[in-house]
């Protein structure tokens, strides 16, 4: 997983720079597909460039018109892009936020439970006034929910030196959140030791061992 997330932040920095496009098919909320080429989405892109082939002129098609993403690279490796809302929790009072409109997620696991990714790469910037630079590294976000909603809530953030920000306490008050109606595995999430490195794996876990109704 960790390697698929560093692959698609270099692949986000590839299209930024050169405008790559890769094998794609499309999930129109209208029920019917498109199959062709498309350049990687960012979370909040409004529209996505596509092309029925490499001859082909590019088109942009409406990110409100498209359910799913699926793109699979030069290497075969399958990437799953869904459109969810978004909850977060504001730091210093505690109290929820659920976005107004649905963004793009990169799908890291799929059953019962949906964690989508939002991966974002590190780079140099000049400052607000031009007169130093401000570096960033990439990082990684990472939201959870059950699979049936349209809401995925923020657990945690991994920095490309695998810190992870609020493991703990983070995970545990955004599952009561995302799995209000479902105790057992709220409480299974608060037994668990987080591990900065290893926090996905310990989740899937968790969510293999921990089912609940739709």
């Amino acid at each position: 997983m960790k390697k698929i997330i560093l692959i698609l932040i270099a692949l986000l920095s590839s299209n930024i720079g050169q405008a790559k496009f890769l094998k794609a098919v499309l999930y129109l909320e209208d029920g019917t597909k498109k199959t062709g080429l498309a350049e990687l989405v960012q979370s909040e892109d409004s529209k996505i460039n596509f092309k029925i082939n490499e001859e082909a002129k590019k088109e942009k098609i409406l990110s409100a018109e498209v359910k799913k993403i699926e793109y699979i690279d030069t290497e075969n490796n399958k990437y799953i892009v869904e459109k969810f809302y978004f909850t977060t929790a504001n730091l210093f009072t505690g109290k929820f936020s659920k976005s107004k409109k649905k963004i793009w997620f990169y799908i890291v696991y799929d059953k019962d439970v949906k964690i989508g990714a939002i991966p974002a790469e590190g780079g140099r910037r000049p400052n607000a006034g031009g007169t130093s630079s401000v570096v960033t590294i990439a990082n990684t976000a990472y939201y959870f929910g059950k699979s049936s909603s349209e809401d995925l809530v923020f657990g945690f953030a991994t920095s490309g030196n695998n810190l992870a920000v609020g493991t703990d306490s983070l995970v545990r008050k955004m599952s009561k959140e995302a799995f209000s109606d479902c105790p057992k595995l709220i409480d299974a999430i608060e037994k668990e030791d987080f591990k900065s490195n290893t926090v996905i794996d310990q989740l899937k876990v968790i969510f293999e061992k921990n089912k609940c109704k739709k």
